[in-house]
């Protein structure tokens, strides 16, 4: 897959495609055209269970200190910011709460907001007394709650297992934890072949990310193709789409990024048809489900949403 930047971001900048906000005319009809296309052959989003074995997966993400109302499920994910400071208090407080669900397995990772369980961050800055006695991150309860920090675990439900990796990082955007340097590519191989669910706190470029997402992460994806990825940070851009990685979407993917995009536009048409009129032998285990999952929105993160439940 052909992704590339048109301009060096500078420093402090948040990682974003080179026309997130298209200044020129030709490049906003270019993504409207793509778009329009898109819809003709967007999957949905399963929304029920259809065979006993279908495991349910509650997905939740940017909780910042709120504890909303959970579902039943067999699996538990929180994709970081669980916390608005990243003090001690506030992550106990969080793993008490997720260590009360029901849920069989509860995996998380961290955010950009919990600076305490960042320990780069937290040796930067002292002065910030994130490694008090008592209070440190090694003193926190975790209870049965599973940490992934560029790491997999493997859980099984319903006779099936499950592979998840999970990884905090984001594009560095002010100061805060677990970030890199936009315009280096921290992703390349690092997500095993064989994962079934991609947990982040950041978004990919061009999914549910307002613009924000990172290109490098993208590619990852494209290369691991897993079945559900999960992410929040980006509040206004929760939502859910289901994609096939196949070449309409590439073209699609490389239009948003201001790759080529009127000749993607032109490769993109015979492949959207075609899409079409082969949809009802579609193979839908070849697609992958996005969720952006953020709680919290709004100012004040005054605005409450409910977790999102997939299937797979």
């Amino acid at each position: 897959m052909a992704i590339t930047s048109k301009a060096p971001a500078s420093p402090g900048a948040i990682s974003r495609p080179f026309v997130s906000s298209p200044t020129h005319k030709k490049q906003r009809l270019s993504q409207s055209i793509a778009k329009k296309l898109r819809s003709w052959s967007t999957l949905p989003s399963p929304t029920s269970p259809d065979t006993r074995d279908t495991i349910s997966i509650i997905c939740i993400s940017d909780t910042h200190n709120t504890k909303p109302s959970l579902p039943e499920g067999d699996v538990l994910l929180h994709a970081g910011d669980l916390s608005q400071y990243g003090l001690f208090d506030e992550i106990q407080a969080q793993l008490d709460w997720l260590n009360a669900q029901p849920h069989r397995y509860k995996i998380i990772i961290a955010g950009n907001h919990d600076l305490i369980l960042d320990e780069a961050f937290v040796k930067a800055y002292p002065d910030r007394e994130l490694d008090r006695p008592g209070k440190s991150r090694t003193d926190l309860e975790w209870g049965g709650i599973t940490y992934l920090h560029n790491s997999s675990v493997e859980v099984e439900c319903n006779g099936r297992k499950l592979k998840i990796y999970g990884s905090p990082m984001t594009p560095k955007c002010g100061n805060f934890g677990f970030q890199y340097d936009p315009e280096e590519d921290i992703w390349a191989g690092t997500i095993p072949k064989d994962t079934d669910i991609v947990l982040t706190h950041g978004p990919p470029a061009v999914h549910l990310d307002e613009g924000k997402g990172c290109r490098h992460l993208l590619k990852e994806l494209w290369r691991v193709r897993p079945k559900l990825v999960v992410f929040g940070h980006i509040h206004g851009g929760r939502g859910e789409e289901t994609v096939t990685f196949d070449r309409a979407q590439e073209c699609y993917e490389n239009i948003l990024l201001g790759v080529r995009p009127w000749i993607n536009v032109f490769r993109m048409m015979p492949r959207t048809i075609s899409q079409v009129l082969s949809r009802a032998t579609a193979d839908s285990t070849l697609s992958t489900q996005f969720v952006n999952t953020a709680v919290v929105a709004g100012p004040g993160n005054r605005e409450k949403r409910e977790p999102v439940v997939a299937y797979i």
